[in-house]
């Protein structure tokens, strides 16, 4: 099969630039040695000309080449091409500058001669094209043919013609190929050309006749190099039988064959050339696609359609465009099929009925009669419509109707031009590259003649993600692909690799010199996060120690980071749709988008429509996490929605929802009524919502807090223990053991309030203390008070007076005041230090920068600062000093050091109070605005200072010229003045005076002062008149223009803040008591107190006990039940309810989706199936989340929790119109009934059942099971007299011990043995482990070797019959027949799977790897070199297999401690997948492929549901249908 791409991006070759891969030189030797052109060599006169005689090449005399001979008329010598004309160098080749066109393009022209066409010249044309012209690769050829001089199309026709032309080029990297000509069909070319908006260059050749071609003349070489050659060229106004260039084209063969007739000699040589490009760009040896299509045209046209369906392309034609593509498709509407014998066989063809002729005649006759030869036109156009009518098939009519689009049109012809079956890879990528699902689904799905296999949808998966084809993707998926299957580590780092290089991801990974890992996309995705979590991909498993078939549980939302980082929104989309978080998702794809805006900012990219678009996505997918929230908010209780906040996801890290949006501050999240209402709940702590807040101020005094209303507590174990043995009625014993579990547990008949009543209780007098102090909006009462009662004192310390203290007390220089004061401001420290440490960022760097990005941090941290250095100059100073400080005031000391840096500390202090006010609705916005404005005005205070500067400097200099003091006071007055004179500070009395009435310029030197010191009148009234000018026209500026500017400012930020009001005060609460959340239950300065008790515990643990603290944490976390196991499944069902429902809402709205195609009426059944569909999911979710709080209802004593947690919708078949067929209305109904027994069995409907592990006598033993009743099996069933018998097997080895005390269920326990359940943690009986699935009548271990699970992992190996007399599938019905390998063991006659016990600290697939090998090639009796090409053969074959059943497996061997659980892979191999034949290996008596036209008698029984499964996930036929998941 080949599955190689047949269409190319064209990023393999470079920019196009001909200049740029070969040197000046080479180029024009190339020229000169192997391109040459045909001139007429003997000059015969045809007739006189108007200035001179004309040969019978056309040319006049001058225009032959020197040197030629001239023969008279009386010779007698007839002309001909062959003799008399001959191969010269080539002399016009070069640039074309176009001087009456207004065009930038400079299209390369050769002229050539007409010999060079044909496949002998390829290797000239192929280093031409590639080495010399450097043309990119296309990924298709285009040759357009029609109309020229008598064109004549409608606007609309033209229009549509250029839109699907330019589409196909743009979807395929496409080439195309024309006459050359400035008119007709060529001239619209160029113009879509000339127009397109392209980054990258259009191709666009012209095959052109040299001889025809006006002032071309002006195109020949004279002096010039060849490179060096920019020609002039004039195209207006050609004369008859000529034409001008058309000046969008990139490139020209302008053909010569030494003539200027019109023999078509071009025309042969675009036949030539396309086949050669086809040929030189061929890949993997298949040839470059290729079509042509038609739009009106005449004779050339008819020929030239016809040249190009003999060589095997596919025609496109235009109807309804006029004259000859008219006559052809009229042609083709009337062409039947009819059987001829030819060459000894029946041939069916294609032909024009009789009557038909005479209509095409004369049609024919209509259009080229009037022409020149038209007799003989007709004739010959008619004889080529008859041959043209035999390849119907390969001769599309695009009718222009607005159905489809003419791009749809032209892929459509090519995928049917392509082939049969051998080819479907090629169609699918060539449907790929251009865009078209529509195509892809009708005439490869629909069709059902070919079945894809796993590699080659996955190739296609793969090549529609790099594509960008949502469309594509999604019709893949939903024929076959499983993006589970197909995401595996090594294909997602390939994905990466081959993103665009020019998006922000690309340059964010691609820091080093080599390929793109996984853990650098791990670690840019921690960064975006902020280091808040780690990425799974960063782990060793998928770099170094990187496997093939290393998968990922959560592949949707790994594809949803992976779109969302190369910007493909709707990719992303579509993706998050089938997400395992849609909420989280949603969030961390808004996330990455602002982080990709934010780096374009960084980089400076002024792409205006780049940063629209990154913002546009992630404000929608933001407002996808807030929908899907608000649609949680309303269908579920209060307690649902909060656990979809709350449950931590192990895809994000453990972060849950709440922590996610925190984050990443997702403002629209946060300010979320949900988000808002569970930040209340923090807020209150246990306290009532309800509670008044005057009360709770009142009652800040103990024991007071334990008046007020408190929530209940849930009862833990201990609870529920001492109320049992309070209990009365019953005796000791059997309450002990009812606590213990062995006593079965008795459903409830209550309902589920009168349930979460009774399993709720008050709080003691010690917790509601506890809760009081620690709920945060006590702590933020008890720190606002501190706070004030600190502002308090240390402004008493500022403004009293204690002089005479110290001079009385030189000893005691600090007062209780200060301590007090100290104390608080120490006490600030460790609660800073706590608030860094608690900064989920895990980086310590980051962690201070994110702590200093709140400017409260930053004025806590320098008031404290300014505080401990106001403190220690106060502390040193003596009495003495604060005396001599007070008689002297320049003697300023330690003391006015202290004091100044005290009183600016208290400034700080005071404005730090303003957070407080933060969490007023009012009040915290305009707080809000506050910090905004002044932002606004550090940068306005820019804009001041150069005004200021400006006026001040000159002023000061016109004022006072002659003045002496020193520099310093002269800038602090200028200063001073300029900025007072902004606030009317003027002073216009005393402004010059000493300019107006004279000035002593000596006088502040002390000298006596004479008429020579004194500055004139005169001069000082000019600075007078100059510095009041310029006072006028700074006031005018500053205070008119920029102080309205600055008003102005301030009211924009005004309305942008009070639009967002709502938003920016629940961000602020949620800072305010998320922050509060973990500040210590007491106040500053008595946190010392709590912080000094945690650091001795700290102490105590550390180094007196000597505990290790990650250990002993680890072990306890391993070691408690996975208590958010029920929480998160129930919180993933009511997401996944709440996602179908809002697409199923939205989905009409066209959020994000564009549609290709119209709808049809098949499309809008299929949406009305849909929509069933997604109502049918709903429902189903609705169940198990009935289900889930049924369960969870239950004490952990007796509720069967271990059962399987499948989702119910993972039973049933992906297509919704199979769903359908199978269900009623009634059925539909019967899913949304809530009562507790419908849920049950709802749920049990989708849960493995016991049949064989309930039959008798045990297998190899006389050992008869206790016979069970149906509803006995299940685990919640009391049954009183239940004791089956024990048996273990002496004759097996048993790899545990008799007794499992000790042993570590439900993990992978020390030794590497793997105790976990395929279906969730199951209970226990006593010490034993308990079937999952139900009681099986048989107690201890049987055969099997181990306690609780025994995994197995086996191989489902397919292959597809062929019939016997050839290389067709056999086939039943429409289905495919398949055999499948099978194995008997020794003494057995049923036929089961390879498969093998797996050993501990294996994995499934390795044990299914040994299983074949040492079962049916029996490894060790092979020589080693047959032994090495075994395992390759297999390791080879078992790479491509995927899951296809995982769980519980019914045998006869199951016990109530003891089980079977399996793990099986299918996997497609072909003939020739083995070259070593099987050979039985130990133990096995047959190995063979046994043929599935129907079921296999010998297949054990508890497989054939596994194959069943198999077989259908393959599309072949399957005889076990009758046969369900269930079973």
């Amino acid at each position: 099969m080949d599955t190689s791409p047949t269409v190319d991006d064209g990023s393999l070759m470079s920019n196009g630039n001909s200049n740029t891969l070969y040197s000046n030189s080479s180029y024009e030797q190339w020229i000169k040695k192997e391109i040459k052109v045909r001139e007429c060599c003997v000059f015969i006169k045809k007739t006189d000309g108007q200035l001179e005689p004309i040969c019978y090449c056309g040319n006049v005399r001058s225009a032959h080449v020197e040197g030629i001979q001239i023969v008279s008329n009386n010779e007698n010598e007839k002309w001909e091409k062959a003799a008399h004309t001959t191969l010269t160098e080539c002399n016009a080749v070069g640039k074309i500058n176009f001087l009456d066109e207004d065009t930038t393009v400079q299209p390369e022209y050769l002229r050539i001669a007409s010999d060079y066409g044909d496949s002998a010249n390829i290797l000239r044309m192929e280093r031409l094209l590639r080495e010399f012209w450097c043309l990119n690769p296309p990924g298709l050829l285009i040759s357009v043919i029609g109309g020229n001089k008598s064109f004549s199309v409608s606007g609309d026709i033209c229009q549509t013609f250029q839109h699907g032309l330019m589409n196909a080029v743009k979807s395929t990297n496409g080439w195309i190929i024309t006459s050359g000509q400035d008119e007709g069909v060529t001239k619209i070319v160029g113009d879509i050309v000339g127009r397109s908006t392209m980054t990258s260059k259009i191709y666009t050749i012209g095959v052109a006749r040299w001889g025809r071609t006006w002032n071309n003349e002006m195109l020949l070489k004279k002096n010039q190099r060849y490179h060096e050659r920019l020609v002039d060229y004039s195209s207006s106004d050609p004369k008859d039988e000529t034409f001008s260039l058309e000046p969008n084209h990139s490139h020209f063969f302008l053909v010569d064959d030494g003539t200027t007739d019109d023999s078509g000699v071009e025309i042969k040589f675009r036949l030539e050339l396309e086949f050669l490009i086809t040929k030189i760009y061929e890949k993997d040896g298949v040839r470059l696609p290729m079509i042509t299509i038609m739009l009106e045209g005449g004779y050339q046209s008819v020929e030239m359609a016809l040249n190009s369906l003999r060589t095997g392309q596919p025609l496109v034609i235009i109807k309804g465009s006029g004259r000859a593509a008219d006559i052809i498709c009229y042609a083709c509407e009337v062409a039947v099929m009819r059987e001829d014998y030819e060459e000894g066989r029946f041939v069916q063809k294609h032909i024009i009925p009789e009557d038909a002729k005479k209509d095409l005649q004369d049609m024919l006759e209509a259009c080229f009669s009037a022409r020149k030869n038209g007799t003989q036109k007709v004739k010959d156009s008619l004889k080529m419509l008859l041959e043209i009518a035999s390849y119907k098939k390969s001769i599309t009519i695009y009718k222009i109707d607005g159905s489809n689009p003419l791009d749809f049109a032209i892929l459509s012809s090519l995928m049917k031009s392509i082939g049969e079956n051998a080819a479907k890879m090629r169609q699918m990528r060539l449907a790929i590259t251009w865009g078209h699902e529509k195509v892809a689904k009708e005439l490869i799905f629909e069709k059902k003649d070919y079945r894809f296999k796993t590699e080659e949808l996955n190739s296609l998966l793969f090549f529609s993600i790099i594509k960008g084809r949502v469309g594509f993707i999604k019709l893949l998926l939903d024929n076959g692909a499983d993006l589970k299957n197909f995401l595996t580590a090594p294909q997602l780092t390939k994905l990466y690799n081959v993103m665009p290089k020019n998006s922000a991801a690309s340059r964010l990974l691609m820091r080093y010199d080599r390929a793109i890992s996984l853990r650098d996309v791990g670690e840019l995705l921690q960064r975006i996060m902020e280091g808040t979590y780690h990425s799974i991909l960063t782990h060793e498993r998928y770099n170094q120690d990187m496997a093939d078939d290393d998968r990922f549980d959560n592949p949707y939302d790994l594809m949803v980071i992976y779109a969302s980082l190369i910007d493909a929104p709707d990719m992303a989309r579509f993706f998050w749709e089938s997400s395992r978080t849609p909420i989280a998702s949603a969030l961390i794809a808004y996330k990455v988008f602002l982080f990709l805006d934010k780096m374009e900012g960084k980089w400076a990219r002024i792409d205006e429509e780049m940063t629209e678009r990154l913002e546009a996505a992630a404000e929608n997918f933001e407002k996808l996490a807030c929908d899907m929230m608000t649609m949680c908010y309303h269908s579920y209780e209060k307690q649902d929605w909060v656990q979809i906040l709350v449950v931590p996801l192990k895809e994000w890290g453990g972060l849950n929802l709440f922590d996610l949006a925190t984050i990443i501050e997702a403002k629209n999240f946060i300010a979320h009524v949900a988000y808002q209402s569970y930040l209340t709940d923090i807020w209150m702590g246990q306290l009532k919502p309800t509670t008044n807040t005057f009360k709770m101020l009142c009652c800040l005094i103990p024991p007071f807090p334990a008046l007020l209303n408190y929530n209940q507590l849930p009862m833990t174990k201990q609870d529920i223990a001492r109320q049992l043995l309070r209990g009365g009625g019953q005796d000791i014993s059997h309450r002990r053991k009812k606590l213990d579990g062995d006593v079965e547990f008795q459903p409830s008949t209550s309902t589920p309030d009168e349930d979460s009543k009774l399993n709720m209780r008050d709080l003691t007098m010690k917790e509601k203390l506890y809760f009081f102090y620690t709920s945060p909006i006590i702590k933020f009462f008890l720190n606002v008070s501190s706070y004030l009662v600190f502002l308090f004192l240390y402004a008493y310390g500022l403004l009293v007076n204690n002089e005479a203290m110290y001079i009385d007390k030189a000893t005691t220089r600090l007062e209780w005041q200060d301590i007090y004061s100290l104390v608080f401001v120490l006490s600030t420290v460790p609660v800073e230090i706590t608030q860094i440490r608690n900064t989920r960022t895990k980086n310590t760097w980051k962690k201070i920068q994110d702590h200093f990005s709140d400017t409260y941090n930053i004025m806590d941290t320098v008031a404290v600062c300014m505080f401990s250095v106001a403190f220690v100059f106060k502390a040193c100073t003596t009495a003495n000093e604060v005396a001599s400080s007070v008689d002297v005031l320049n003697n300023f000391g330690f003391y006015h050091i202290s004091r100044v840096l005290s009183i600016l500390t208290f400034g700080f202090y005071s404005l730090r109070f303003i957070q407080m006010f933060e969490i007023h609705s009012y009040v915290g916005t305009k707080v809000f605005m506050l910090k905004k404005m002044s932002v606004d005005l550090f940068f306005f205070f820019f804009l001041l200072v150069v005004f200021l500067t400006s006026y001040g400097v000159s002023s000061q200099a016109l004022l006072y010229p002659y003045r002496e003091e020193s520099a310093s006071i002269a800038f602090f007055e200028l200063i001073q003045r300029s900025y007072l004179n902004v606030f009317g500070e003027i002073d216009l009395e005393s402004f010059g005076v000493h300019l107006t009435k004279g000035h002593c310029s000596v006088q502040a030197t002390g000298h006596e002062c004479n008429q020579d010191h004194v500055i004139t009148t005169k001069v000082g009234m000019v600075n007078y008149y100059v510095a009041f000018v310029l006072l006028s026209v700074y006031l005018l500026f500053v205070n008119v223009m920029l102080i309205n500017l600055l008003i102005a400012i301030f009211s924009n930020t005004y309305e942008n803040v009070e639009q967002k009001s709502g938003i920016i005060y629940k961000m602020q609460r949620a800072q305010m008591i998320l922050e509060f959340r973990e500040r210590p239950p007491l106040p500053n300065p008595f946190s010392l107190l709590f912080f000094a008790i945690e650091l001795a515990k700290y102490i105590y643990k550390k180094y007196i006990r000597k505990c290790d603290y990650e250990k002993d944490l680890q072990k306890y976390m391993m070691s408690m039940p996975n208590r958010h196991s029920s929480a998160a499944y129930r919180s993933s069902l009511m997401e996944a309810e709440c996602r179908s429902q809002y697409i199923q809402n939205t989905r009409s709205n066209g959020f994000f989706t564009k549609s290709t195609s119209n709808p049809t009426p098949d499309n809008k059944t299929e949406g009305i199936h849909q929509n069933q569909y997604n109502d049918l999911l709903i429902k189903i979710s609705r169940v198990e989340v009935q289900l889930a709080n049924l369960l969870d209802r239950i004490p952990a004593a007796g509720k069967p929790a271990n059962r399987e947690r499948r989702s119910v919708s993972t039973w049933i078949s992906h297509s919704p119109k199979a769903i359908l067929a199978h269900l009623s209305p009634k059925s539909l109904q019967t899913l949304e009934r809530s009562q507790a027994e419908n849920v049950v069995e709802s749920w049990k409907c989708a849960v493995p059942k016991h049949t064989l592990c309930l039959q008798s006598p045990y297998p190899g033993t006389k050992v008869d099971r206790m016979s069970l009743k149906k509803e006995q099996i299940d685990w919640s069933e009391n049954v009183n007299d239940y004791d089956p018998p024990k048996h273990e097997s002496t004759d097996i080895p048993k790899l545990d011990p008799s007794n499992p005390f000790g042993i570590k269920f439900n993990q992978i326990d020390d030794e590497g043995v793997n105790r976990n359940s395929y279906s969730g943690n199951y209970g226990f009986l006593g010490t034993y482990p308990r079937n999952p699935v139900g009681r099986t009548g048989l107690s201890g271990r049987g055969n099997l070797p181990r306690w609780g699970p025994n995994h197995v992992a086996g191989v489902v190996m397919l292959r597809w019959k062929k019939e016997p007399a050839a290389s067709t599938h056999m086939v039943i019905g429409t289905k495919p027949v398949v055999e499948v390998l099978l194995i008997r063991t020794t003494g057995s006659e049923n036929l089961i799977f390879p498969q093998g016990f797996v050993a501990k600290s294996q994995t499934a697939a390795t044990t299914q790897e040994e299983a074949v090998l040492e079962q049916c090639f029996n490894i060790t009796s092979l020589t080693p070199n047959l032994q090495s090409t075994a395992k390759k053969q297999v390791k080879a074959v078992l790479k491509t297999s995927h899951e296809v059943y995982k769980g519980y497996l019914d045998d006869q061997i199951n016990t109530d401690n003891a089980w079977l659980e399996i793990s099986v892979s299918m996997v497609t191999v072909d003939d020739c997948a083995f070259s070593i034949n099987f050979k039985e290996g130990a133990g096995i008596q047959e190995v063979t492929w046994v043929l599935v036209n129907h079921p296999i008698s010998r297949l054990q029984s508890n497989l054939q549901s596994i194959l069943s499964k198999a077989l259908s996930q393959q599309n072949a036929y399957n005889p076990y249908s009758t046969i369900t998941d269930d079973s």
